[in-house]
């Protein structure tokens, strides 16, 4: 009977396995990457013969549009297959002669041909590098986007051909691989993805036993060395991994590209943007001598968090979630930069007063209810600011609240800790009503009534002295609150 048993699990082991559907991918190089752009093959076996399939390409990614501009299908490349774009629907039909094997080729090359700051997720190609979204990379067949699973898990197998050997290959999946077998999500993983290769410059260390890169291309000015950067990554890696008890990173990013580069000091500011991928993050910016390091640090810790909110703590309700996503994450950045020394009391001060409460106070936009954010974010600068800055100052005064109930034993850290293991020990994604649910335990008084009226509906915060702990006073100038400090901190807030 045994036996019998252990065949049984064996044949529905091995039925599974093969069951999974898998897709080749080989990427050429080109001497002329610039005009040519990436040679992509794909192979697929379809789970039965048709003359025409359905594959997915993104054409809108991250407020780019048109991203089917930058997909070329060369038909002398392909013979017996034809093509139609359905840009609207995200689509590519391929048709093709009656079987389930399918293989073709497409190009992805570069469709803006100046250097654009604003561009900064389409595919970027030059002579000497490429920068692409995994979205914008792949194409993938919608027979293995299965409606009813959230988030499917694809096999894929990667080959880089003909690739010079001092010409880096490196991606949040891994580095200078030739070949990779990926077993990934979909959206969360293999979409969410960023592949770089070229004249970037690749450092790396073990954080407890787990690897962390750092990729870097480009001449940087001002104290962008790669040295120094090397080392606030390190710093914030320590701190973000120490704050949140959880080092579980099996291989982990950070990519650093320049999009415009000037040497003059005619322009006299830094357009500098993150974005959360799977496995990292990654970092555009202009590159003059106006360069601040501030703001790229500033970017390492708000990025970095996104590990956790956003990674490891999925969003249930997406934009509606943002307070949460972004303005928790944002105080967090400001917070962990006070942990780590990297920057003062003072500058925590001056930046929380200026770049958070008057910022917000400032915004035309700020009482808007939370609902719109889902609808305007992409496309309106003063929304987009709205859940970042409304959600760092109701974490602001959360802190405060449990700081004073618990006298100073406990503070909003215990509470991301709680969500942080109820969403991955439970299987949970997070929402209003579960971080409510915890917060309540850390609280004499129910949130949820001002939960609403200043997160959902949007009034402005009405922070009161009682409402902070003894160290901070509150005093309003021209209706704008600012923080100041009367007492001597002595860490029990920020180092607790």
């Amino acid at each position: 009977m045994k036996n019998i048993f252990i065949l049984l699990l064996l044949t529905l082991t091995t039925t599974l396995t093969f069951g999974q559907t898998k897709i080749n991918y080989k990427i050429f190089y080109s001497d002329n990457l610039q005009n040519e752009g990436l040679k992509i093959q794909v192979l697929f076996s379809s789970k039965k013969a048709s003359d025409s399939t359905y594959f997915r390409y993104s054409n809108e990614v991250w407020g780019e549009t048109n991203l089917t501009n930058c997909l070329i299908l060369i038909e002398k490349e392909n013979p017996k297959y034809t093509f139609k774009i359905l840009a609207d629907s995200n689509r590519i039909v391929v048709y093709h002669p009656h079987e389930k094997n399918i293989s073709f080729s497409y190009h992805i090359i570069q469709d803006i041909k100046e250097e654009n700051h604003k561009a900064r997720y389409r595919p970027q190609l030059r002579i000497n590098y490429f920068n692409i979204l995994g979205q914008s990379l792949f194409v993938v067949p919608e027979e293995m986007i299965e409606p009813h699973i959230e988030d499917p898990e694809i096999i894929a197998d990667i080959e880089w051909v003909n690739f010079p050997k001092n010409f880096i290959i490196h991606n949040t999946f891994g580095s200078q691989q030739l070949s990779q077998k990926l077993k990934v999500n979909l959206w969360s993983e293999f979409y969410n993805s960023l592949f770089v290769g070229g004249d970037y410059r690749i450092k790396s260390f073990n954080y407890l036993n787990n690897p962390v890169y750092f990729a870097i291309r480009g001449n940087w000015m001002g104290e962008y060395t790669d040295e120094h950067l090397f080392e606030a990554l390190k710093k914030t890696i320590s701190t973000q991994r120490e704050f949140w008890q959880d080092n579980n990173f099996d291989y982990y990013t950070v990519i650093i590209t320049p999009t415009i580069t000037q040497t003059d000091s005619l322009y006299k500011g830094q357009s500098i943007r993150g974005s959360s991928v799977a496995n990292g993050f990654l970092i555009q910016s202009t590159n003059n001598p106006f360069n601040s390091f501030l703001d790229i640090s500033y970017i390492f810790n708000h990025e970095m968090m996104h590990d956790w909110i956003g990674g490891k703590i999925l969003m249930k309700n997406g934009d509606l979630n943002k307070w949460f996503s972004e303005g928790f994450t944002d105080y967090y950045t400001y917070k962990n930069r006070l942990r780590n020394n990297d920057i003062s009391l003072k500058e925590w001060l001056d930046n929380f007063n200026l770049d958070v409460l008057k910022a917000h106070w400032e915004n035309p936009e700020r009482n808007k209810p939370n609902y719109i954010i889902q609808d305007e974010y992409w496309t309106n600068r003063n929304i987009e600011k709205i859940p970042y800055l409304r959600g760092a100052i109701f974490a602001f005064w959360l802190d405060n609240q449990i700081l004073k109930k618990n006298n100073y034993t406990k503070s909003l850290d215990d509470i991301m800790r709680d969500v942080l293991k109820t969403c991955t020990t439970e299987n949970k994604q997070f929402t209003d009503e579960l971080f409510l649910e915890i917060a309540q335990k850390y609280l004499d008084k129910d949130v949820t009534y001002f939960f609403q009226k200043h997160i959902i509906i949007g009034v402005d915060f009405e922070i009161k002295n009682e409402d902070l702990i003894d160290e901070f006073k509150i005093e309003y100038i021209d209706k704008v609150p600012k923080i100041i400090v009367e007492k001597e901190m002595k860490n029990k807030y920020i180092l607790k």
